[in-house]
């Protein structure tokens, strides 16, 4: 198969470049962008990876032309931290991906949801090749096969259970802390829908997409702030940014002059939603998308055994379904040949 993956994650590399790197794939490989020459690209982006998969007839040529863009607008040293993946690796890799093997929080389940919305969002804008539609296609099947024969519809800890924790130490009176949720993506939904079976009831939301906000407010009955109003953010006392803005959100310049009582920022975007300068004011606790992860590091721990046959799974239902790509090729070819020959 054509098929090739150049990317960075949370293993290999910090939040700050991870961050760069994520900006410039936003800018240059992002929506309307799913091919350039003989390159076909789809960028899946999230919180703790940026990875672009190509197929072209030279995937050395393609490799090295992402290289370039990202050495064009990344001023730091980064050809250590990536990682690259072709043919059978790459279907493996991204399998291993939507099946949340490999993510930070492991067998969590966005990822499948984001691999699929990266796959529909370049076949708008792109006929890929057959070898894309493939990968793609296959990886999300092996990945849902997988997930319900192996592991992971355990009630394990989640992000929500690390986030809802972490405003229980922070808050002496938790239940009547004033919560401003910046975002309507996923991932804050599914903390949204966590704190209101805490029985949570003054939650905000506030979201660029004024639809997307009326319709989570009025299923969930909450509060509303107009986007243009999200500098009024210190009138909350736990903050949670999760969105896919390519700036900071959140600055340290928002901040009021007169004292303000103690304040919770979590920032689970990526770029990150919240300058990191703001954590210099001694009223605010800043955590970001690494530190609530770590959070949950012994996760892996208690699947060891349904990760490990669940990644022979995965190897297995790959090489099958490379055998079976290559069998279509050839009996393709050999139709092309007859017709030809005639």
């Amino acid at each position: 198969m054509r098929i090739g993956v150049l990317g960075i994650n949370y293993k290999l590399a910090d939040l700050k470049l991870r961050e760069l790197l994520a900006k410039a794939c936003q800018k240059r490989l992002g929506a309307g962008t799913s091919m350039h020459g003989h390159h076909h690209f789809i960028l899946l982006s999230t919180c703790n990876r940026t990875e672009i998969y190509f197929c072209s007839d030279d995937l050395a040529d393609t490799h090295t032309y992402l290289l370039n863009i990202f050495r064009n607008e990344v001023d730091m040293q980064f050809d250590q931290k990536l990682y690259s993946y072709f043919g059978h690796d790459c279907f493996y890799h991204l399998s291993r991906v939507t099946a949340g093997l490999d993510s930070a929080i492991v067998a969590e389940t966005e990822i499948q949801s984001q691999v699929k919305h990266a796959y529909k969002i370049s076949c708008q804008f792109s006929q890929l090749p057959e070898d894309m539609h493939y990968l793609f296609q296959k990886a999300l099947k092996i990945a849902k096969k997988i997930r319900s024969q192996h592991l992971l519809t355990r009630a394990l800890p989640d992000i929500e259970h690390a986030v809802f924790n972490t405003g229980s130490h922070f808050f002496k009176n938790l239940s009547q802390a004033k919560i401003l949720l910046v975002g309507a993506s996923a991932i804050n939904q599914k903390i949204l829908r966590f704190l209101m079976s805490k029985n949570f009831t003054d939650i905000t939301i506030c979201n660029r997409t004024k639809k997307h906000a009326i319709d989570l407010a009025r299923t969930y009955q909450l509060n509303l702030l107009e986007w243009q109003s999200l500098a009024q953010w210190h009138q909350f006392d736990w903050i949670i940014c999760g969105t896919k803005a390519p700036q900071a959100l959140i600055s340290y310049s928002h901040l009021p002059l007169k004292e303000i009582p103690a304040k919770l920022l979590i920032d689970l975007g990526v770029p990150r939603n919240i300058d990191p300068s703001i954590a210099r004011h001694a009223k605010i606790t800043l955590l970001n998308i690494d530190q609530i992860n770590r959070m949950l590091t012994f996760r892996k721990q208690k699947l060891y055994e349904h990760l490990t046959k669940a990644d022979h799974g995965i190897i297995e239902a790959t090489k099958q379904h490379i055998h079976l790509f290559k069998q279509k090729q050839t009996y393709r070819e050999q139709l092309l040949a007859v017709g030809m020959g005639a």
